[in-house]
């Protein structure tokens, strides 16, 4: 292994430190004074104030390492680089350097630091987009990006690859430029157009160099000017693990082998269920250490969902929901010289991982008996009304129907489901109503 995760956190903090940024700590997961967000779902999250002119920062420079969780794309999860729970390495400009020299510390580190295969980079700026059209082609970042690299190699995109934010439903956001490693054509969807903004998996983005942080979108959709101009940069600690230490798959990496280990050898790397319960352990025991516990409200449902999705894929792989534990104590083990609430919510987690586990393992056996009597009858498309009485007579959460009847190719009749959800809910209200 040519480099270590711990070595790239050090390289990363203390460039950024040499280079006048004030390091600072992760925040929490539960986001502080910000209703738009359930949990904090990037670097700049805890940091909003700042962009916004509410809050003085410490210092125009700033950036650390913030533990993060996403669940927007939980059904990728598997594959070879998504992830509910990741650390983003960060630096910040709050009001101080803008888009050229956002570039140049990007490309500074990665040549110069981090030793990257510049051969392989390519770039991406936003090219306009209808979708906001007083915004207008980011030329400046592309003319910085020609410095270093070839024009074939930077690449314009419209709002939905290039232009990130706001994190929650207002606040912040900005055209972006992002930087991709070509993984190669054995990576790839074998199309000759193949490029950054394909879906398969042969460009791999590793760094957001740049948000610039020129607008708020407001509650109506509308962008406004911000008081400031001001740089969001984030790097995925994970996918820079993966080249670093040249493997295949985040799993591979010393962020996450361990935990791979508890639930596979070494040889069972390609198990989706494997990979799965190896992510959802690790994002539940960091969501639980920040005090957010499983339950049916809007924020603890994340790590409920998490934790039964994992259930489901150990009885998949026909793994002992014993081996939670374990890879909670691997996680606590990995992490907690970063993260030292992990060690004192270490028994906290394992006891709500040991509930959550033995209250839905009984769901999960009636559900599972119920949704194999509804297969024989199901040609492509299981009803809504058999998925909603899986639901309202068993506790089987309709995401878990679907991610079954995905491993048989099948699919969920979703707006059969809700109209069912509809008619109970109406039910109820008018048996409520008739109470007197």
């Amino acid at each position: 292994m040519s480099i270590t995760s711990k070595e790239i956190r050090k390289k990363f903090l203390d460039y950024f430190s040499e280079h006048s940024h004030l390091i600072l700590e992760s925040a929490s997961l539960v986001p502080i004074n910000d209703p738009t967000l359930l949990v904090v779902n990037s670097g700049m999250a805890p940091l909003k104030s700042y962009f916004t002119g509410e809050q003085r920062p410490p210092q125009q420079r700033l950036c650390n390492i913030q533990k993060c969780v996403r669940t927007n794309d939980i059904e990728s999860v598997g594959d070879r680089h998504h992830l509910t729970f990741f650390e983003m390495m960060g630096n910040w400009s709050i009001g101080d350097y803008f888009k050229e020299e956002a570039v140049d510390f990007a490309w500074d580190l990665l040549k110069n630091g981090f030793g990257f295969d510049l051969s392989q980079m390519y770039a991406t700026v936003f090219g306009g987009d209808k979708k906001f059209p007083a915004v207008p082609p980011d030329e400046e970042s592309k003319v910085a990006w020609e410095k270093y690299l070839p024009k074939d190699r930077i690449i314009s995109l419209g709002a939905k690859f290039n232009f990130w934010g706001p994190a929650g439903d207002t606040g912040p956001c900005g055209p972006c430029t992002e930087i991709f490693i070509d993984r190669g054509k054995n990576y790839g969807c074998g199309k000759d157009s193949c490029d950054p903004s394909c879906n398969c998996e042969r460009f791999l983005e590793i760094w957001n160099a740049g948000v610039f942080m020129e607008y708020y979108l407001d509650e109506n959709g509308n962008l406004r000017e911000l008081p400031l101009k001001s740089v969001d940069a984030g790097a995925g600690l994970d996918r820079f693990a993966v080249i670093l230490q040249g493997v295949d798959s985040i799993y591979e990496t010393d962020l996450l082998s361990p935990i791979v280990e508890v639930f596979a050898p070494k040889d069972n790397l390609e198990s989706k269920s494997v990979r799965i319960m190896t992510d959802h352990l690790r994002c539940a025991t960091f969501m639980i250490a920040d005090g957010i516990y499983p339950a049916n409200t809007k924020r603890e449902y994340i790590v409920r969902r998490i934790i039964r999705r994992a259930l489901l894929h150990a009885r998949l792989a026909e793994k002992d929901p014993e081996s939670f534990i374990r890879a909670t104590k691997v996680v606590v083990e990995l992490f907690s010289p970063y993260y030292p609430e992990l060690i004192r919510s270490q028994g906290i987690v394992e006891m709500a991982i040991r509930r959550e586990t033995a209250t839905f393992g009984k769901t999960l056996n009636r559900g599972l008996k119920e949704l194999e009597k509804v297969f024989p009858k199901s040609q492509e498309v299981i009803s809504g009304a058999d998925a909603f009485k899986l639901y309202e007579t068993y506790g089987f959460p309709l995401e878990l129907t679907k991610e079954i009847a995905a491993e048989k190719s099948l699919k969920v009749d979703e707006e059969g489901y809700k109209n069912q959800l509809e008619k109970h809910k109406e039910r109820s209200r008018q048996a409520k109503g008739g109470v007197q």
